[in-house]
């Protein structure tokens, strides 16, 4: 018999290469499972802060339009010529409901929601020049306030 000598590899030399490839394997996953959670991460705050900057935006801009606005029972109203824009304030929340044809709602928690007039806390149905809030934002609180300059005719309207 001819015995020929077939170029292989040994039983040892698969197990050791299983091993290392096994281990790169898992070296891998958790590398790529460390990645995706801190991404979720990073995506979750910057949905929050621009949550946070899109309402402050909004507040802002709505307080600079012509007209009044006045305290409801739960928030306020903002009456301008071209509609009626209501926010309001609940925990964990705060909608904002513009011209009866569109609701926003932010998923902010409003703490400490103060309206005035010239400095005087106000009643519901009165006009407001001020509004105070602190919202939580990444476990801080932020304080937010908002001006409102009348001219003669909002006042007298």
């Amino acid at each position: 018999m001819n015995k020929h000598k077939i170029p292989a590899f040994t039983l040892m030399e698969v197990t050791v290469s299983m091993l290392i490839a096994a281990i790169a394997i898992a070296i891998t996953y958790t590398a790529a499972h460390i990645v995706s959670v801190t991404y979720g991460d990073y995506q979750k705050k910057q949905d929050h802060v621009a949550t946070f900057s899109q309402l402050d935006k909004l507040l802002k801009q709505d307080f600079s339009r012509p007209g009044k606005i006045v305290k409801s029972a739960d928030g306020l109203q903002v009456e301008t010529p071209g509609g009626l824009i209501r926010y309001e304030f609940a925990d964990g929340y705060i909608v904002r409901e513009q011209f009866a044809l569109g609701t926003d709602t932010f998923k902010l928690d409003p703490k400490a929601v103060i309206c005035s007039f010239e400095k005087q806390a106000v009643a519901e149905g009165q006009n407001i020049d001020q509004l105070e809030l602190q919202a939580t934002l990444e476990k801080e609180e932020i304080p937010l306030i908002y001006q409102k300059t009348y001219s003669a005719q909002d006042l007298i309207n």
